[in-house]
């Protein structure tokens, strides 16, 4: 297994697929914040996002959602669009730099191109995959620039905006996160989208609600304070000019009281003494009836003598009527170091015509007043003029126009105070230090990046929540299902069974077991991805003939159930017949034809309060018998065979509970050699004493051999006859044959157990024969030979038992490596009246004689028997006429009489 990391193993494509349509929302919500900002939030001190930010978030949150959502006329319609601004930026450029809120230009068109090609190209050609890799790479890539920037700052502060900065680099490392997911898991959306997914968008969607809340706060914080500074000023002037005002008021309202003859004397005196008293005021000019200048004080001498005070246009506004009091700027002035404002004051002379006093107020003096604190950010300045801005700072007063101060500063706003003496007259405010508020803009990224993570999080979390889920249904489904065939399993089977209809309505009800003949060789053979398929065509064929509603299980290996509510026997049986037929038809599915047949158990249930279990095994009963009749075929489950297994059982634990106890016992049976009449040998057979009788070995061998308790019990009885051997001085001339069955052939390596006794008893081999039948030999081994070689290897000798009864080959005569050959007494029974029968056996004696092997004869009971087995040539004999199996007292006796 590799150790390389895949991103596979981190995120899946369902997480990935929830990320990308987050990005997308987050894109969408900041087009739509735009938008309401434009129309609804455009008297704000400072932009929060540009509109050409809102065009390309609008534009790339359609391009990139129709590009998962497959809708792709309006990929390509959102493509041309970003084209088409990508080229008419790169024609026209922008007004003002915080247009671009803070990218370069170049930059900016290299982008926007880039996107507009990938929406426009084909989503699967190379160049498109290509193209979105490097659009990826570049985004993220610019993203953690800006990010650095805006943290450490590399970027120059002229290039920086000081909200969007903190939005921009989330967005690209968000954008190019999710482009590089797009293409790496090339997502789609189809169907309705996840709740967790739109859980998360939400999430994020109101993360970003409460940035930009945050950013408005701070935006309308600071036009509060540049609006309460503002107002000082304007107040502060104000409070200045209706101080003239009133001064001169009540100077006008003395010298109304004082007689006419000596008012101009009164006026110049207080006007004199009023220029010396207050710096607030140049000087005053008096113009008699033909507006001459009939009294000059302070600067207003010089003003005059500049030409500041006989204009035109001033002369002509002299001349309007108007109330008591009326200001004007001097414009003239605006273009000297010493603007002033001019306060029109009419005064009645005598007889003659009024005369006008013209008051010139210091401008720099009223605007700058001990109130007026601007600080370090804002800059305030009155528009004298429509072209000509007068400075409110008290370090650096200056006049400058309107086109000078936004080349300085790149954010302001206009204020145009409600009072009437303005006359419209605004004052401007211009951002000169934003340091402040990028400050508090970098801590307000933060709750950006939080809402991303924590939305990433809940994304990853649910993702493997669900995951989980579908892992755990998937176990549950490996529970209940087979994970090769489909079927259920037997505990789901029995389950499903009990659930699927209450039994008194399911009556009468069918199980069906079917078991596959030879099926483990096709396993051994071919292999098992071979088996499983072929166990997955079979059920599938089963499947077909009981219908999809029907409950079918595998049982086992090779096993399958059948369950059938309201099932007849004559149901049962028809469907039977199928399932064979079926089931026979050879099989292609491995890439050759396969045949195989199948053994049917039925049992129809015609009573209440069985369960499927109890069900399964009397049909598993029924199948035995149908695999015992040569299988491929069927049987009915019947009372007597449960009255049979429960006998078989009962053998079965009884059996063991005597191998356990040592409690078998051997019998002898001796071995006539026909020559010289005596004993040359004896056959052991195993014999088992319980419940005060003798079993049958005919009854008890044949279950060992099904449970595998023939091994334990050949065991015994080859440790029994080794220590006869051993401990009985009077079978020193005999050897012992020891029958050994197919099973103890198949299961295990009887020959080195059988060397490890010899060794352990001390016991010759040569002493020892062992008996083996045809089919043991043929079923044990796959080479039907290389047991008896490993045999007489050992140096024991070798009988081919039950001759004739199995395959009957006369060529395993001369092939076998045997000692002897015992014919079964099948042979032996007809002898005397059967003619073709006796020259079977003369035949077989005589070919054995031919080929050096000697020739026992079994199951002779009768003298005229034996008289005819002498006759036919017959090397040796064994049966009842000469001795009957014996105990090993017994014989002893035995060989003590007839050894002479």
């Amino acid at each position: 297994m590799s150790d390389t990391w895949k991103i596979q193993d981190s995120i899946s494509r369902s997480a990935a697929l929830a990320f990308y349509l987050l990005v997308a929302g987050f894109f969408v919500v900041v087009a739509l914040l735009g938008i309401a900002e434009q129309f609804f939030l455009n008297t704000l001190m400072l932009p929060i996002l540009s509109l050409t930010l809102v065009k390309i978030c609008a534009l790339i949150s359609l391009g990139f959602s129709a590009v998962v959502f497959q809708w792709h006329k309006l990929r390509w319609v959102s493509g041309l669009l970003l084209l088409a601004l990508a080229i008419k930026l790169s024609i026209t450029g922008v007004s003002s730099l915080h247009e671009l809120s803070g990218i370069p230009l170049s930059v900016l068109v290299l982008l926007l191109t880039m996107a507009a090609a990938a929406l426009l190209l084909p989503l699967h050609s190379n160049v498109s995959r290509y193209l979105w890799q490097v659009l990826a790479v570049v985004t993220f890539s610019y993203g953690c620039f800006l990010q650095l920037s805006l943290w450490l700052p590399i970027l120059p502060a002229a290039a920086q905006t000081p909200f969007s900065s903190s939005l921009i680099p989330v967005m690209l490392l968000t954008g190019g996160v999710a482009l590089a997911l797009r293409q790496h898991f090339a997502l789609t959306a189809t169907g309705t989208l996840t709740r967790s997914t739109l859980i998360a968008i939400v999430m994020f969607q109101a993360g970003y609600g409460v940035w930009f809340a945050l950013m408005l706060y701070d935006i309308r914080y600071e036009t509060h304070l540049a609006e309460q500074k503002t107002q000082r000023v304007v107040n502060q002037v104000q409070t200045q000019l209706q101080f003239s005002e009133s001064l001169f008021s009540r100077a006008n309202a003395r010298w109304q009281r004082v007689d006419v003859a000596q008012r101009a004397n009164f006026i110049a005196a207080d006007l004199t003494d009023l220029t010396n008293a207050y710096t607030l005021i140049h000087g005053a000019i008096v113009y008699d009836a033909e507006l001459k200048p009939a009294l000059l004080t302070g600067k207003a001498e010089a003003f005059y003598q500049k030409g500041l005070l006989n204009s035109a246009a001033l002369l002509s506004w002299l001349q309007q009527p108007a109330s008591e009091f009326t200001i004007a700027t001097n414009g003239a002035s605006l273009q000297t170091n010493q603007p002033f404002l001019m306060l029109k004051v009419y005064v009645p002379i005598a007889e003659a015509r009024d005369q006008v006093v013209l008051i010139l107020i210091n401008l720099q003096q009223a605007l700058i007043t001990e109130n007026t604190d601007n600080g370090a950010q804002l800059k305030i300045y009155l528009e004298a003029l429509p072209d000509v801005l007068l400075s409110a700072d008290a370090t650096s007063f200056h006049r400058a126009t309107f086109a000078e101060l936004t080349q300085r500063y790149r954010y302001y706003f206009k204020i145009l105070p409600s009072e009437q003496p303005w006359n419209g007259r605004a004052f401007y405010v211009f951002v000169s230090d934003i340091s402040a508020l990028q400050a508090r803009s970098r801590l307000h990224q933060i709750v950006l990046w939080v809402a991303l993570v924590f939305c990433c999080t809940f994304v990853l979390a649910a993702d493997r929540t669900r995951l989980l889920h579908r892992e755990k249904a998937k176990l549950v489904s490996l529970a209940k299902f087979d994970d090769i065939t489909g079927l259920l399993r037997r505990d789901a089977f029995y389950q499903a069974t009990e659930m699927a209809t209450p039994q008194s309505d399911a009556l009468p009800e069918a199980m069906i077991f079917i078991d596959l003949d030879g099926f483990k060789p096709i396993n051994d053979s071919f292999g098992h991805d071979v088996g499983d398929k072929l166990l997955t065509e079979i059920a599938n064929r089963i499947r077909l003939l009981v219908g999809e509603q029907t409950l079918l299980a595998r049982f086992s290996g090779d096993e399958f159930l059948v369950y059938l509510p309201n099932c007849h026997a004559i149901d049962a049986e028809r469907l039977a017949h199928n399932l064979l037929k079926s089931i026979a038809s050879p099989s292609s599915t491995t890439g050759f034809n396969v045949y195989l047949t199948a053994s049917i158990g039925i049992v129809i249930n015609t009573q209440a309060g069985k369960s499927s279990q109890l069900l399964t095994q009397l049909a598993d009963v029924a199948m035995s018998y149908a695999k015992q009749a040569g299988g491929n075929t069927y049987r009915f489950y019947q009372q007597v065979m449960a009255e049979d297994y429960r006998s078989i059982m009962a053998i079965r634990n009884r059996l063991q509970a005597a191998l356990d106890a040592k409690q078998l016992q051997v019998f002898y049976q001796p071995v006539i050699d026909f020559n010289s009449g005596k004993v040359v040998a004896i056959e052991s057979l195993v014999r088992w004493h319980d419940q005060g009788g003798f079993i049958s070995p005919a009854e008890f061998i044949p279950i060992a051999e099904q449970t595998g308790q023939i091994i334990q019990l050949g065991e015994q009885v080859t440790e029994i006859v080794l220590r006869d051997l051993r401990d009985q001085p009077q079978l020193a001339g005999l050897s012992a044959a020891i029958n050994v069955s197919s099973q103890q052939l198949r299961r295990y390596d009887y020959v080195s157990f059988l060397e490890q006794a010899l060794a352990h008893f001390q016991i010759p081999a040569q002493r020892i024969c062992v008996e083996l039948t045809e089919s043991a030999l043929l079923e044990g081994q796959s080479n039907a030979f290389l047991l008896p070689e490993r045999i007489k290897q050992l140096g024991c000798l070798l009988a081919l038992d039950d001759f004739g009864t199995g395959y009957s080959s006369l060529s395993y005569l001369y092939r076998l490596p045997a000692d002897s050959i015992k014919l079964d007494r099948s042979f032996t029974q007809d002898l005397q009246n059967d003619a073709k029968q006796r020259k079977i056996v003369e035949m077989i004696v005589s070919t054995c004689k031919q080929i050096g092997k000697i020739v026992v004869i079994e199951g002779v009971e009768t003298p005229e028997m034996a008289q005819l087995c002498r006759e036919l040539g017959c090397d040796r004999v064994q049966g009842y006429y000469y001795a009957r199996p014996m105990a090993l007292a017994e014989l002893l006796v035995y060989l003590d009489e007839h050894q002479v």
